[in-house]
């Protein structure tokens, strides 16, 4: 594999989807919450993923954010399309749909209805890398999957040659270092949670993969610059700091329900996460809004 090649890492938004009163996709709000991270640096956004409520819509709703995404990110900053299916089918042609769209990687964790072994996992991410030649991000999604990528399940991946990168949301963060030390430089390991970031980085992460709104993004970005810098430094340890408590707020009450909470802060509104998930209760929101108000009178 040439240098070129490798995913170079970096800062990726997770894209809330907006849904309108309706419940419909709100292709106005997404276009403009995508221009928006864009402005704030980011280098990628990924679209359709777990937390995107990729999972919870229907195929033609799935096409109407790929399009609208894809039309506003393109030649701006790089696209990663969640591609998660029960099927193989299901996800060799999300992947040609993503790649007919831009996509410059592939998003890709083992859904599963009935138990799959590791060797049919293998053979399901090996025939979407012939089916498609974008490259893959391995996304180990363990709780709602059921299924772990364990460092030396991800040391075998590593003969799929379209596997670039690895997005761990094992909920161990040492997960980082062990697939450095078995994996070595193979594959561009990005830190999956908010609250993992500081860890994440001194553990051996190159990106950070993670949802955030257009009102908390500098502070966010901010910490990422730092992490980059040096995650040992004083300057990241006050950064993660001043951001924890939301950070394990995200961690206590689901990511998509607090940002779409947070995006009533402003005028670029999201809607309703889709049922059956459930938004924040009133108490939640009240302490989600002090925690927000406290964070913006530290970056003031």
């Amino acid at each position: 594999m040439s240098k070129a090649e490798k995913d170079s890492g970096g800062l990726y938004c997770y894209l809330a989807t907006p849904f309108n009163e309706s419940g419909g996709i709100d292709t106005g709000v997404l276009a403009e919450y995508t221009a928006q991270m864009i402005a704030h640096g980011v280098v990628g956004v990924t679209c359709l993923a777990s937390t995107c409520e990729g999972p919870y819509m229907t195929e033609q709703e799935r096409l109407t954010v790929l399009d609208t995404v894809a039309k506003t990110a393109s030649g701006k900053v790089k696209i990663n399309v969640g591609i998660g299916g029960l099927s193989t089918l299901q996800a060799t042609e999300a992947a040609r749909q993503a790649k007919d769209h831009g996509a410059t990687s592939l998003m890709l964790e083992m859904q599963q209805y009935f138990p799959v072994s590791f060797e049919a996992a293998y053979r399901h991410f090996d025939a979407v890398a012939q089916a498609c030649d974008v490259p893959i991000r391995l996304y180990n999604l363990t709780l709602p999957t059921g299924f772990d990528f364990t460092p030396d399940r991800i040391l075998a991946m590593s003969s799929i040659g379209s596997i670039l990168s690895i997005k761990d949301a094992s909920n161990d963060v040492f997960r980082l270092r062990d697939i450095r030390m078995l994996c070595g430089d193979r594959y561009t390991l990005y830190c999956g949670f908010h609250y993992q970031a500081l860890d994440g980085f001194r553990l051996g992460a190159q990106g950070w993969e993670v949802m955030m709104h257009p009102a908390i993004a500098q502070p966010l970005v901010a910490l990422y610059q730092a992490l980059v810098r040096d995650p040992w430094s004083a300057e990241s340890s006050e950064q993660y700091k001043m951001l924890q408590p939301l950070f394990y707020f995200f961690k206590q009450y689901g990511v998509p329900q607090c940002i779409k909470e947070i995006s009533r802060r402003s005028a670029l509104v999201f809607g309703e996460v889709r049922a059956p998930l459930q938004p924040l209760t009133d108490a939640a929101k009240r302490r989600l809004h002090t925690i927000v108000d406290q964070l913006e009178e530290c970056c003031v």
